[in-house]
This record gives structure tokens, C-alpha cells and sequence, in this order.
């Protein structure tokens, strides 16, 4: 039964409005559609170094942990490629959760300027 976790930093740190909109969008999944992992981006935006961040949260629907170190991280819109990193984030998200995260896409990764409409993120 998949169940949805915070990483200790957001635990404790999260504001009470997010959390809410957080566990309501979990709770309108349904595991049994989608493959081992998914990503359903909860917010974008850009901070005062004009770096892309999104939110999102990262499903793991399979058995097994699921580490983000490693990872090609795209950010799609319409089939184009707008960003491309390469993960050095820590986050392992244990079998069947479902946490946040944010993805921070240095301005130098970005291949084209985000509209943050229709995007996708995709973890490989």
C-alpha cells in the first residue's frame, strides 16, 4: 500500500497550507496505473538566482528503494527538452512512498526558457 513521507527536513519545516495540498494530491494516485516511478509536479518557479525549481512528488510504486543519486533529471514541456541535470541529491525514497522534493535546474542547464505550463519531469 503506497504511503506518503516527508523527508525529515521538510517534516519539520513545511508550512501547514502545503503539507495539506501535498496529501491531498496523494490522495487522489492510484499506484496500480503507473509504473515503478512517477513524478507529479506540484509547483515551479524561479529563485533570485534564476535557477528553475520543481516541485514535485516522486512516486515510488516497486519494492525496492528508489535513489535519486545518479540520476538524468529532464524537465520537458510538449516533448521539448527544456532542462537537463544530472542528480547529486541524497533523497532515497523507500519502497511503496510517495515524498516531495524540489529539483533545482541551474540557469546553465536550461536549454530554453520554461513557460511552466504542461511540464514534465522525468527521472532516468
Amino acid at each position: 500500500m503506497q504511503k506518503l513521507e516527508f523527508e525529515s527536513a521538510w517534516d519539520k519545516t513545511i508550512a501547514r497550507q502545503d503539507r495539506e495540498e501535498i496529501e491531498r494530491i496523494f490522495s487522489e494516485l492510484h499506484s496500480e496505473e503507473h509504473e515503478k516511478q512517477q513524478t507529479v509536479i506540484l509547483k515551479t518557479a524561479y529563485n533570485h538566482r534564476e535557477e528553475f525549481l520543481v516541485t514535485v512528488l516522486v512516486n515510488n510504486y516497486s519494492k525496492e528503494p528508489f535513489s535519486l543519486i545518479g540520476k538524468k533529471v529532464l524537465y520537458t514541456e510538449e516533448e521539448h527538452t527544456m532542462g537537463e541535470m544530472d542528480s547529486r541529491y541524497t533523497l532515497e525514497v523507500p519502497p511503496e512512498t510517495s515524498m516531495p522534493w524540489t529539483f533545482i535546474f541551474p540557469a546553465a542547464s536550461l536549454r530554453r526558457q520554461p513557460s511552466r505550463e504542461y511540464g514534465k519531469l522525468i527521472i532516468m
